[in-house]
């Protein structure tokens, strides 16, 4: 250990002794965090993809520059040799320069973890996800300095040993490409693909450390160090001796060994998801969704028997999944495995489960050919059937089958009544995408409050009632009949608008919207404001024209970048873009012996204002000036009302605990809107979620929530973005080029003194 740690000192001082070490740590680190910041100021998310999608091909270079030396210079300068004729066991020394490469390049990588500390001040990573790309990150390195040690201990010139490594890393990544694996058969391309370091590297960084992933690397290091130390010992071993010749079949068959351990081991089960809210594990709710069935679920998974490779990996995670799935059912759950495209009889049980084979394109013998391939799901429970033609992806998929296994479950789905008469939101018109998600779970009913006479929720049959934008003054007795629904453990759903926009001669004008809403909700605490909400930081940039007949993007205070307070409700949509919202401020319920709770759902920053005047609702508004500092404040856009009440006109009653009302308010309903859904498809996600919850249904709302949900990033100011930026694309490199002049300094001086004996 002691022979290790020293070879280890030595080569590391070589790094930094040498200008070389900091040019290149400053290139590496400069280069990744301008390439970062310069995708994520596009993307606007709180994420690390974008550094972790060009970091493979940026070590493909980095780790060749910086390996190239450790063996070629020893043996140009003729160390080597003796290096190995010293009581140093040639492993020891080929594990010193593997550890001091991986330690050199480690820290590269290492100085990028600014870039994350800096943006949680902007935004809130899943840090889990980040934990999981700096380990996969390490491992990819540990398969590139293994490669750069072979290429080194093949040659003394570095140049040559830095071209070869280049060459090596780029045809290993260029096989996981579908440049390559879409020109090759099937069987060959899935192959190749899985001999790739891309790939496996690509699994882990979603947040996923899977054993089959790791081995791939520890195999790919095993067999480049196999190499590297047959040429090592080659050098003091006479290559005509036995002994060589021993080592030679030793040497291959380890590297055998390790070729099929990482081809072949997909077998292997083991995995570790590090994700914020596990999203690529069964969810608890999943698995007690599932131990309630009074029937055995049967879930067919179609797929083919040798996998396009444009699905070849998919198809193991969800074999995978499958797994997990029928583990955690208690039983309850049972996954047959068909091959359509090589069994007749499973490709006529795809045809009644409704599953497809898709399309893929192939390259065979200079041409293009389709290839067809299957990867649906077919699950039958109590003589119900329901399918998944094709998966696509892993995102939520979870949900789509629990779902689907709850809608099979149900003897009667429950109902909810969409109010109209007072000029709401229709379903062709304005609610179609959230509409058509509901169906899905729920029977939705329309009433028409002056069609069709008194609401009476409970003699129609709603379990839930919702009031989507009314336009018109609403009649006393509606909210009579809400009253005394809410004391009876009814659930109300209120989208509203106290403030109605309009164009006026080209400017964005807003009129009051009194509907009776805004008087009746101050009894139950909820307090609606007659103003349009403006956020001066959170914000969504929109298109606006321009005197030449173009557009130009500019911030819109009035669409609001909302953030979600609370997830149970929520079910994980981490914020919404809201467009023209009033403001909702807590007060204390009014309502008689009642025990009411009031939960804020959405909020803007802290930037957030309110324009009480609305007469130019623009980009221009003059209010963006005028507002002083002490009126900004976090607002609050949508709230959630739960607790018991008595009947209304009846101020005394035993109120039962069983009965307790559900309510959320939103102080808009333009975002649930047809326009605002295919712009913000998780939009249709936070209005199934609400309505979940109201429903009383947690279980969706919580594995739906599950999913990955744009996380977004929001500066305070543009001097916060620039010192986030700089200080990682401009600062770390300074500090290593100050930490480079200082030790030169240093050793100048130590250089210059002057030897005395015995001094």
């Amino acid at each position: 250990m002691r022979s290790l740690l020293t070879l280890v000192r030595k080569d590391l001082k070589g790094y930094f002794d040498q200008p070389t070490g900091y040019i290149l740590l400053v290139v590496f680190i400069g280069v990744s965090s301008f390439l970062f910041f310069r995708q994520a100021f596009i993307s606007e998310e709180a994420s690390m993809r974008a550094l972790f999608g060009i970091l493979p091909w940026i070590l493909a270079v980095f780790v060749p520059a910086a390996t190239m030396r450790l063996i070629a210079e020893e043996q140009r300068d003729g160390t080597l040799e003796i290096l190995v004729t010293q009581p140093v066991k040639s492993w020891v020394i080929l594990l010193s320069k593997f550890l001091t490469g991986l330690i050199f390049v480690g820290v590269g990588i290492l100085f990028t973890i600014g870039i994350p500390v800096a943006l949680q001040t902007a935004g809130d990573l899943d840090m889990g996800a980040v934990a999981a790309q700096y380990i996969g990150s390490i491992f990819l390195t540990a398969a590139f300095v293994s490669i750069g040690l072979f290429t080194s201990s093949l040659t003394r010139n570095q140049i040559v040993s830095f071209i070869l490594a280049i060459g090596i890393i780029t045809v290993l990544m260029v096989m996981g490409l579908p440049l390559v694996t879409l020109a090759l058969p099937s069987q060959v391309a899935v192959l190749i693909q899985g001999l790739s370091p891309l790939p496996h590297f690509e699994l882990i960084a979603r947040g996923v450390l899977d054993l089959r992933d790791v081995l791939y690397f520890v195999s790919i290091v095993s067999t480049f160090m196999s190499a590297t130390f047959l040429t090592i010992r080659g050098k003091n071993v006479s290559h005509k001796s036995p002994l060589y010749r021993n080592l030679q079949i030793g040497t291959a068959a380890l590297v055998m060994i390790s070729l099929l351990i990482g081809w072949f081991g997909s077998s292997i089960q083991g995995r570790w998801d590090l994700t914020e809210r596990k999203i690529y594990t069964l969810n608890d709710a999943t698995a007690d969704l599932l131990s309630d069935l009074d029937d055995i679920v049967t879930i067919k998974l179609f797929q083919s028997k040798e996998p396009p490779v444009q699905v070849a990996l998919l198809t193991r995670d969800v074999n995978d999944f499958l797994n997990d799935f029928a583990a955690r059912s208690d039983g309850k759950a049972r996954v047959v495995r068909y091959y359509p495209d090589v069994n007749d009889e499973d490709a006529d049980e795809a045809e009644q489960s409704f599953v497809k084979a898709v399309q893929f394109s192939i390259e065979s013998q200079g041409e293009y050919q389709i290839k067809l391939g299957y990867l649906g799901l077919g699950m039958t429970y109590a003589n119900k059937q329901e399918n998944i033609p094709f998966i696509e992806s892993m995102d939520q998929l979870e949900y789509k089958m629990a779902s689907s296994i709850y809608r099979m479950a149900q003897k009667e789905p429950k109902t909810l009544g969409m109010m109209y008469g007072h000029n709401e939101m229709r379903r062709d018109a304005e609610l179609h995408n959230w509409r058509n998600s509901l169906e899905r779970d729920y029977y939705v009913e329309e009433f028409d409050y002056f069609t069709d006479g008194y609401l009476d929720p409970n003699s129609r049959g709603y379990d839930m009632v919702v009031v989507p934008g009314p336009n018109q003054t609403v009649f006393p007795e509606m909210f009579n009949e809400i009253d005394r629904y809410l004391a009876d453990g009814g659930k109300v759903l209120l989208l509203l608008d106290p403030v109605r926009l309009s164009a006026e001669s080209g400017i964005l004008v807003g009129d009051e919207n009194v509907t009776g809403f805004e008087d009746w909700l101050k009894s139950y605490g909820v307090n609606l404001g007659y103003d349009v909400v403006f956020d001066l930081r959170a914000n969504e940039t929109l298109n606006f024209p321009t005197g030449t007949g173009g557009t130009i993007p500019l911030p819109y205070p009035y669409w609001l970048k909302v953030q979600s307070l609370d997830s149970r409700i929520n079910g994980g949509v981490e914020s919404a873009t809201i467009p023209w919202s009033s403001s909702i401020t807590v007060t204390q319920p009014t309502v008689p012996n009642s025990d009411i709770t009031v939960i804020p759902l959405l909020q803007t920053s802290e930037m957030g204002g309110l324009d009480t005047e609305y007469q130019n609702v623009t980009q221009r508004s003059p209010v963006f000036s005028q507002v002083r500092p002490d009126q900004l404040g976090a607002r609050t856009v949508a709230v959630a009302v739960t607790g018991t009440r008595c009947p209304p006109f009846q101020e005394t009653c035993t109120r039962d605990q069983e009965k307790t009302f559900r309510m959320i308010v939103a102080a808009d309903s333009e975002f649930i809107s047809y326009n605002a859904t295919q712009r913000y498809p998780d939009h249709v996600l936070l209005g199934q979620n609400w309505v979940d919850w109201l429903m009383q249904q947690d279980r969706l709302a919580a594995i739906r929530g599950k999913g990955v949900t744009f996380r977004q990033l929001i500066f305070d100011s543009n001097m916060h973005r620039n010192i986030v930026q700089y200080a990682n694309v401009l600062g770390v490199p300074a500090l290593f080029i100050l930490v480079g002049v200082i030790r030169f300094i240093a050793r100048r001086n130590t250089m210059r003194k002057v030897y005395v004996r015995g001094k």
